[in-house]
């Protein structure tokens, strides 16, 4: 699957999923812990905006990380295809 293939299929994963999301947000729908994903941001591997002591993360930067750190993933940690965002 080329980049752009993988990006699609995540925009398509995350059509239900708000425009600007929490880090919260982004933990629940990439099946991450909160911690990391605040390690992310930290190191700058997810861009995010800071606004009243948290932070603000665009979906369109969130597929970007996806995408970008799809392979590094453990298996199954961006499943393409699943719906799980309770």
């Amino acid at each position: 699957m080329t980049a752009e293939e993988r990006k699609n299929a995540y925009a398509r994963l995350l059509r239900e999923c708000p425009e600007i999301l929490t880090p919260r947000m982004v933990a629940k729908w990439t099946r991450q812990s909160k911690n990391t994903v605040y390690a992310e941001i930290k190191c700058g591997n997810i861009p995010a905006v800071p606004y009243r002591g948290g932070y603000l993360i665009a979906k369109a930067d969130l597929i970007d990380y996806m995408v970008a750190h799809a392979e590094d993933a453990p298996a199954g940690r961006f499943s393409i295809g699943s719906r799980r965002h309770e």
